[in-house]
C-alpha cells in the first residue's frame, strides 16, 4: 500500500511539473466579468490547469476517503459577478473531521487550499485557480450549537458570543436580538459570513468602533498539519494580533468568540445636505462625523441635475456649465444611541435600501442615474428607531449588470484636514470628466470612518500613524461597473496622490488593477508584515504556506526555509 501511495505521489509531481505554467501578473488566473476577449494562450493555460485537476483530483480523493466530503471542480463566481475562477475543487466540508481531511490530503498533494464563504470579496483573496475552495457555510460545530453564549466572568467581565465561522451575519443578529445584546460594528450585507469578515478585518464604520476584528476574543482553527487549534487573547496576545485580520492565511478558522455588547437602541436619521457644506467646509464635515455614533456619507454624482439640464444631456451629451459639483446633494445617513424610543415611533428591523438590487441608481443609465440613485434614497423615512444590530441600511446584489467598488484607506487627523483634502481631489476629479466627457469615472462615493485597533494587518490600525492622528481612519470607497471609462485611473490618482500619507487598500475591495499597488502594501505596513510572517511560522499554524495563493504570496513572500520545511 506504501509503495501505491509512493507511485501515486511521484506521478502528481510529474503532473504538475510538466503542465504548469506561469501565470500572468495582471489576470492572475482571474477574469474581470465584461472582458469578453481572451487570448489563445490564456485558454491554452486553463485548459492545461484543469487536465491537471484532473488529475489530482484521484488523489484527493484518495487521501479524503470514502468518508468525504466529495471533491468537485467548478467555476467560481463571486457576489457582484465581477470575479470569475475557470476551475477550483470545490469541497463543502459539514463536520470539523471532513475539513481535518480535505487539509491533510491538500497538504499530502500540494494543493494549496483557501477557506470561502458567502463571495463578497472583490480582491483577490480566493483561491487561485486549481487550488482548493473550501465552502464553510454548512459546518457544524462538534462541541456545542452554532452560535453560544457565554455570561461574563471574572477573566472576561462582558458577554461573548461563540460562533462557527460559516454563520451568515443575519443569523447571528437575530441570536443577538432574542438574547438581548448588540454588535457595535454592522456591515452593508447581512449574509457575509463572520469568518469573512474577521479575515479581512471588513465592516464597521462607527467613529468609535473598530471594524469586526476588533471584536475578537479567542479563535479555534485547524492549521496546516490538520491539527485543531485554541487562541485567544489572554493566553497569546501577540499571535492574536496576527489572527484578528489573517486574509485567510492562518489556517482554516472553525470558531470564533467574539465580545458583544447589551441592547443599544438606534435613532437613524437620514438628511440630504448640499455637497458644498461637507466636501468643501473642514469644520462642519469634523462637527458632523465626531458628533455621531455612526456617519455615512453617500455622494451619487450628477444628482442636482435640474430639468433643463437633464433635456440638454438627454438630447446631446452635453453638460451645461450652469450644473457644478458643489450643487449635488449628499445623502447624509447618521446614527446616534438613545435610551428610549419616543410614544410616537416603534421599533423598526432591517432597513433594506429600496434599489432593486443596484446601490447606485436602479435601472437609469449613465450620470443621470446619479439622481435616480438619490431618488431611492429618498424613499427611508427621515428618523427610524431600531436596536442597534437592525440599524444600519443593508443592500441586495446588483440585479441591472454589475457593481464593484474600489476602496482605500486614510488615517484621520484631528484637524480633519486630510478628509477634507481627500473628498475634494474626489469631487474635482469627478466635475471635470462629467463636464468634458459627459461621463462619470463613478456611480457612487461612500467614505466611512471607524475606530483603529491594535492589529498587523487591518487596516484601521494603530500601528499605521501620522502627524496629528486622531486614532481613527476612513474608507475612501467609489463605487461603478468594472469596465466603467475612468474609473481605475482615477482610483490610481487617487493613491498617488496620498501615497506619501500611508495609503493602504481595504482588502476586500478591488485594488489589484492599481500599478504598483503590492509596493504601496510593502510600504505602509512595512515591518508588520514580516512579523506577521514570523507569528505564522513560530506559531505552527503554516510552515509551508499552504494557505496561500500567488496574489498574498507576491506580498508576504514564502515561508522561511521553505525547502528545508517543505
Amino acid at each position: 500500500m506504501n509503495a501505491l501511495i509512493l507511485l501515486l505521489l511521484l506521478l502528481f509531481v510529474v503532473l504538475s511539473s510538466g503542465n504548469k505554467i506561469k501565470e500572468n501578473d495582471r489576470t492572475r488566473n482571474r477574469r474581470a466579468a465584461g472582458d469578453n476577449v481572451a487570448e489563445m494562450d490564456e485558454i491554452a493555460r486553463s485548459d492545461a490547469v484543469y487536465a491537471r485537476m484532473r488529475s489530482q483530483l484521484r488523489l484527493l480523493d484518495y487521501f479524503i476517503g470514502p468518508k468525504g466530503p466529495r471533491v468537485d471542480i467548478r467555476q467560481f463566481v463571486n457576489w457582484d459577478k465581477t470575479i470569475i475562477i475557470d476551475h477550483l475543487f470545490y469541497v463543502k466540508p459539514k463536520t470539523i473531521w471532513e475539513v481535518q481531511r480535505v487539509v491533510n490530503a491538500a497538504a499530502l498533494t500540494g494543493v494549496h487550499i483557501r477557506a470561502t464563504g458567502g463571495g463578497h470579496t472583490r480582491s483577490p483573496l480566493y483561491p487561485d485557480e486549481g487550488q482548493i475552495s473550501m465552502d464553510v457555510r454548512e459546518l457544524e460545530r462538534h462541541d456545542g450549537p452554532r452560535m453560544e453564549l457565554h455570561k461574563p466572568n471574572s477573566e472576561r467581565p462582558y458577554h461573548t458570543v461563540t460562533v462557527i465561522t460559516g454563520v451568515l451575519e443575519y443569523e447571528l443578529n437575530e441570536f443577538l436580538v432574542k438574547n438581548g445584546l448588540s454588535m457595535l460594528s454592522q456591515p452593508l450585507i447581512v449574509n457575509a459570513t463572520v469568518g469573512g469578515m474577521v479575515a479581512s478585518s471588513t465592516h464597521g464604520s462607527s467613529w468609535s468602533a473598530p471594524t469586526w476584528s476588533g471584536y475578537v476574543v479567542e479563535m479555534r482553527l485547524v492549521n496546516a498539519r490538520g491539527r485543531l487549534r485554541r487562541f485567544s487573547k489572554e493566553k497569546h496576545p501577540e499571535l492574536m494580533e496576527a489572527l484578528m485580520c489573517n486574509l485567510g492565511m492562518m489556517g482554516v478558522m472553525y470558531d470564533i468568540t467574539i465580545q458583544v455588547n447589551g441592547t443599544l437602541i438606534a435613532k437613524v436619521q437620514n438628511q440630504y445636505v448640499p455637497l458644498e457644506d461637507l466636501f468643501y467646509n473642514q469644520t462642519n464635515l469634523k462637527n458632523v462625523v465626531t458628533s455621531h455614533f455612526l456617519t455615512e456619507i453617500s455622494w451619487y454624482p450628477f444628482n442636482s441635475v435640474n430639468p433643463e439640464e437633464e433635456a440638454v444631456f438627454r438630447h446631446n451629451k452635453t453638460v451645461l456649465n450652469s450644473w457644478t459639483v458643489r450643487r449635488d446633494l449628499v445623502w447624509l445617513r447618521t446614527i446616534v444611541l438613545v435610551d428610549a424610543v419616543p410614544d410616537d415611533h416603534v421599533i423598526q428591523g432591517p432597513v433594506y435600501l429600496p434599489t432593486g438590487g443596484s446601490i447606485s441608481g436602479g435601472n437609469e443609465t449613465g450620470i443621470l442615474r446619479g439622481k435616480g440613485a438619490l431618488n431611492i434614497a429618498k424613499l427611508l423615512p427621515s428618523v427610524s428607531y431600531h436596536y442597534l444590530v437592525d440599524a444600519f441600511p443593508t443592500i441586495l446584489p446588483p440585479k441591472h449588470g454589475s457593481e464593484t467598488s474600489a476602496a482605500f484607506v486614510l488615517n484621520i487627523d484631528n484637524s480633519f484636514s486630510r478628509p477634507l483634502r481627500a473628498f475634494k481631489f474626489m469631487a474635482e476629479k469627478v466635475e471635470n470628466q462629467i463636464k468634458s466627457l459627459g461621463s462619470s469615472p463613478m456611480n457612487a462615493f461612500l467614505p466611512r470612518f471607524l475606530q483603529n485597533m491594535n492589529c498587523l494587518l487591518c487596516f484601521g490600525n494603530n500601528g499605521i500613524k501620522q502627524d496629528d492622528d486622531s486614532g481613527r481612519s476612513m474608507v475612501i470607497d467609489f463605487l461603478a461597473p468594472p469596465t466603467q471609462f475612468g474609473f481605475y485611473d482615477t482610483a490610481a490618482d487617487f493613491v498617488q496622490q496620498f501615497r506619501q500619507e500611508k495609503i493602504r487598500p481595504h482588502w476586500a475591495k478591488r485594488h489589484t488593477d492599481i500599478p504598483g499597488i503590492v509596493d504601496v502594501i510593502k510600504e505602509t505596513y512595512g515591518d508588520n508584515l514580516e512579523k506577521f510572517n514570523q507569528l505564522k511560522f513560530d506559531s505552527g499554524i503554516d510552515k509551508c504556506g499552504l494557505f496561500m495563493n500567488s496574489y498574498l504570496t507576491e506580498i508576504f513572500g514564502r515561508p522561511q526555509s521553505y525547502y528545508k520545511w517543505c
